[in-house]
């Protein structure tokens, strides 16, 4: 698959892999003592937190891509929302991130807009809507799919209303004064149809499978089908890993109704034959007395 960006592999964090400003501050400092304090201060402050169930402040004010003042309210009604953070000119893992994404959803049989909304926002407050709506070409061009025009927005903001959806979320970041860059974690965030944090999905590659039933998940049952439904009930979303895995229990609930609805069919088909068989003995029994009688 072609990405509108690919540049470089992402340093791996316990939280996410960082960003390329991280290893530059790694080099420039050649493992020296001094360099370590400052490396070390920012890794600590890097990362994301689990905020499950918070609610994000939707009166929060950004603006879109063609420079309009917009409320984050503007894009949650009746869908889910995913949300991604990065920065527009990352060198590296923000386009990582991005791609991650966009393979995975052009992988979901759910479509932007129609079922879901993705917004993506900014944590440089420097950055324009120009170099947003530049981002939303590219990656609206690679999606390749109706609704991404609509269903895909990139904010760009005021350093209060990011710094607060940031922290909402949990998510840690820091700005290297030197490299001009900034060090993150990695990861995208499902939020629900009225802006509460549902799931989490770490790195830069989103199984479609695990996003999807976030996404159903996270919809209350507004998208997807009896399927989806039906493999909520035997998988379940482990917050430490941000994956769905096979629940147990779960599983063997639904096996055993499955059993039980296989052996009560089988039984009524063999009740059904046994009375057929009963009623056509007995029709022959009749029908040779009517002969005996005859004779």
């Amino acid at each position: 698959m072609n990405f509108p960006f690919s540049s470089g592999t992402p340093v791996a964090a316990p939280a996410g892999a960082l960003c390329g400003a991280l290893m530059a501050m790694a080099v420039l400092g050649n493992c020296t003592a001094r360099a370590q304090s400052p490396l070390k201060s920012i890794i600590q402050d890097v990362g994301i937190d689990q905020r499950l169930n918070a609610q994000v402040p939707l009166e929060l004010e950004f603006r879109d891509e063609t420079g309009r003042r917009v409320r984050l309210s503007e894009y949650f009604d009746q869908q889910p929302v995913v949300l991604l953070l990065v920065y527009y000119r990352c060198p590296m893992l923000c386009n990582q991130v991005l791609n991650g994404f966009l393979k995975s959803s052009q992988a979901l049989k759910f479509r932007m807009d129609a079922d879901y909304q993705v917004v993506t926002v900014s944590f440089d407050p420097s950055e324009t809507p120009q170099l947003a709506a530049e981002k939303k070409e590219r990656y609206v061009g690679a999606y390749r799919r109706p609704g991404a025009a609509e269903g895909w927005h990139f904010l760009t903001g005021d350093e209060p209303s990011i710094e607060r959806l940031a922290r909402c979320v949990g998510f840690r970041y820091r700005h290297d004064a030197v490299s001009g860059q900034f060090a993150h974690a990695s990861g995208i965030i499902v939020l629900t149809p009225d802006g509460k944090v549902s799931k989490y999905f770490y790195g830069i590659d989103y199984p479609p499978e695990d996003l999807r039933l976030g996404l159903v998940e996270s919809s209350a049952g507004r998208i997807g089908g009896l399927v989806d439904r039906v493999l909520l009930l035997c998988y379940h979303y482990d917050p430490t890993t941000g994956k769905y895995g096979l629940a147990i229990a779960g599983a063997l609930r639904l096996a055993g109704s499955a059993t039980v609805l296989g052996m009560g069919g089988f039984l009524f088909m063999m009740f059904r034959q046994e009375r057929r068989r009963s009623r056509l003995a007995r029709q022959d029994a009749r029908s040779a007395a009517t002969v005996d009688d005859r004779r």
